[in-house]
């Protein structure tokens, strides 16, 4: 058997155990960005691969998929994890840059941003004349749209970034304990707090990064498949199937 897993820093929880895991069920790994991973899976290069909602929907009417109802990664509410900022001095909203510009959570931030502000970011030419800045979260600097509080403001639902998801006719029957093991033991959720002067003018943003499936979960990567599919990032909308339900 053979898996693609993404060089995601915010996967790595899911992957604490994973090459010991792996080694034992002569399990072979490959490393991709989140992107590629979905592109590997879809190609048949790998049997199973940790993708995101548009790896799972890319395969809608041409290959089988289940998701693994366990280890997962989702944003709930405000995560400082990913986000957007303005240029100073900018007059217009019009053209953004990023260090990873087809990243999905690059694609994510740019459709919510379309949803609540009814703008439609070009790719600039010129990085330093950009309106905004997408991209990770960088520590000291403040980013004035966050991706998982944005996101939740419009879906009232978690945005899943990375979920297991396995081809039919991939030959494991155990898939689903192997996945279970390679992740942190006890891994729930990481509660996440906005770090706020003594005086500031509001309350902290609170929110989570989750690392576990559940019904919210569900409901927002239907969010997000609906939201791909609206926006013509996906041909049409799969239906959600889990591995053991469905």
């Amino acid at each position: 058997m053979k898996i693609a897993i993404p060089n995601l820093e915010l996967a790595s929880p899911l992957l604490a155990n994973l090459e010991t895991v792996c080694a034992e069920a002569g399990i072979e790994v490959r490393t991709a960005t989140l992107e590629q991973c979905g592109e590997l899976l879809f190609a048949n290069m790998v049997d199973a691969a940790l993708v995101s909602p548009l790896g799972y929907g890319m395969g809608v009417g041409r290959v089988d998929y289940r998701i693994v109802g366990g280890p997962c990664v989702a944003l709930r509410d405000y995560t400082n994890t990913y986000g957007a900022s303005f240029s100073e001095g900018s007059l217009d909203l019009a053209s953004y840059t990023s260090s990873e510009p087809h990243a999905f959570m690059t694609l994510m931030m740019r459709m919510a941003m379309t949803e609540k502000f009814d703008v439609d970011l070009a790719l600039a030419n010129d990085p330093g004349k950009a309106d905004c800045v997408i991209g990770p979260a960088v520590s000291g600097m403040h980013q004035a749209l966050d991706l998982g509080e944005e996101w939740f403001d419009i879906a009232e639902s978690p945005l899943p970034l990375a979920m297991w998801v396995i081809r039919v006719d991939a030959e494991s029957e155990n898939f689903e304990d192997i996945v279970n093991r390679a992740c942190t033991a006890g891994l729930t959720e990481r509660p996440v707090s906005e770090v706020v002067p003594l005086h500031a003018d509001h309350s902290p943003r609170e929110g989570a990064i989750l690392y576990r499936w559940s019904e919210s979960i569900e409901e927002g990567l239907l969010a997000t498949l609906n939201t791909l599919y609206f926006h013509q990032h996906l041909a049409e909308i799969p239906a959600i199937k889990l591995l053991g339900r469905d």
